[in-house]
């Protein structure tokens, strides 16, 4: 273990780093940006024999001391690393956040201002098991011309060092700053909360990881955070629900990859829907061996429902082949469960009933909120923002999945001919 001295070393070198590069990559242009983005896609292509002999290692000594859940996250295969490289290449392509202009206009005094996207500056982003997320975030954070400082998880350091090394030799090959994307090599969880105390440099904090990791972040950061706790998604099945659609939709909401944050945890069910209709429309997920919890109109209507336990259950998030199921009266009960229990990250109604529909849309507080589709298209690559930095529930600065512009803020800008105040 480093000693405290060279924590506080190393720290202050991070955060020092991360200052003086954002203070230069900000003025890059967007063809200098982009260029690189695209080297860094061209890289991840042909070195990746050397990334998945990396994640091996990492793999090798996760085994048996981590969840099957982040052993998943943990793994990169060939189609993960393809979509680090496309996700690089339509980062890239994105039009330049930080040429806009986001309004305009000219005072009663002829001043003219105008409010102008700008970096958020230096970004502490915090992420566990993912190694992908190491490009996903230094991506997303260059192309809006922050500087960033990547820590992830102990469990991931040998594919996020050979990760990191590709970013930055695209950066030295193009003549900027390497600093400008920093890894904390150090696994020592001291340093997470010596860097947290850096608000002199750094700007911005974004954990991305379970609830605790985000709850320790939260308690411990001088600097400002962007976070969700969990992702405690619902879906409801009104009685008006096209029921020829539900199997598919719950199926891919639960099964298609149960150990992400916008995976289905809570089923809830118009109660006056007949229990053949409903046996037909869970059938998918007991093939798929989802265990079911609930309570006793539950366990009394639907073979094999396991006893939920107590009601703060209906607040568990599984991540994994489990869920909770729970009947209410119509949309107007449902909307009052997930008042109660969401983390407000996404909830979905199946409805054709445009009334209920507008009743669920209008109601819930939550970050996504969906109409006829599984809530595992809550995903900034399929909102069209490239990959993600997270997906906050936060109300302030960032909702939801965030992509480039939730990491840009803004500057006023104002421009006369030697107007003074009155």
């Amino acid at each position: 273990m480093t000693d405290s001295k060279n924590l506080d070393e190393y720290a202050a070198t991070l955060a020092k780093n991360a200052r003086v590069a954002s203070s230069e990559i900000r003025t890059l242009s967007a063809d200098e940006r982009n260029s690189v983005l695209k080297a860094v896609a061209k890289a991840l292509r042909a070195e990746k024999a050397e990334i998945l002999a990396a994640n091996a290692k990492d793999l090798a000594r996760a085994k048996g001391n981590i969840t099957d859940a982040m052993m998943d996250r943990l793994t990169l295969n060939d189609s993960r690393i393809e979509t680090m490289a496309k996700g690089a290449e339509e980062i890239a392509d994105f039009a330049d956040p930080l040429a806009r202009t986001l309004e305009s206009r000219t005072l009663g005094n002829g001043v003219r201002i105008s409010r102008v996207a700008v970096p958020i500056g230096a970004v502490f982003f915090i992420y566990e098991s993912r190694p992908n997320v190491t490009i996903d975030g230094a991506s997303l954070c260059f192309k809006a011309g922050n500087a960033v400082i990547l820590r992830g998880g102990k469990e991931s350091i040998e594919s996020g060092k050979f990760l990191a090394g590709i970013f930055r030799k695209a950066l030295r090959d193009a003549g900027v700053t390497e600093n400008a994307v920093q890894l904390v090599t150090e696994t020592d969880h001291a340093l997470v909360t010596k860097l947290l105390q850096k608000n002199d440099c750094l700007d911005l904090v974004i954990p991305r990881g379970g609830e605790r990791l985000i709850r320790a972040v939260v308690e411990q950061s001088k600097i400002p955070v962007i976070k969700h706790f969990n992702g405690i998604c619902h879906i409801y099945v009104d009685r008006s629900a096209d029921f020829s659609k539900v199997p598919a939709i719950l199926e891919n909401a639960k099964t298609q990859r149960p150990s992400t944050c916008n995976a289905m945890e809570t089923l809830l069910i118009d109660r006056s829907i007949d229990d053949e209709t409903i046996a037909k429309f869970l059938a998918p997920l007991r093939a798929k061996g989802v265990e079911m919890f609930g309570d006793k109109e539950a366990q009394k209507r639907l073979p094999g429902v396991k006893d939920i336990g107590g009601d703060e259950n209906y607040h568990h998030e599984y991540l994994a082949l489990k869920m909770s199921v729970r009947f209410v009266a119509d949309v107007q009960e449902a909307c009052e469960h997930i008042e109660r229990y969401s983390s407000r990250h996404t909830e979905s109604i199946l409805a054709e009933d445009p009334a209920a529909q507008d009743f669920f849309v209008r109601n819930v507080d939550s970050s996504s909120v969906m109409v006829n589709v599984s809530t595992r298209l809550a995903d900034g690559g399929i909102y069209g923002l490239g990959a993600e930095v997270g997906i906050s529930t936060d109300k302030l600065h960032a909702r939801g999945p965030m992509g480039i512009e939730s990491l840009c803020t803004y500057k006023w800008v104002l421009k006369g001919e030697g107007q003074v105040r009155e």
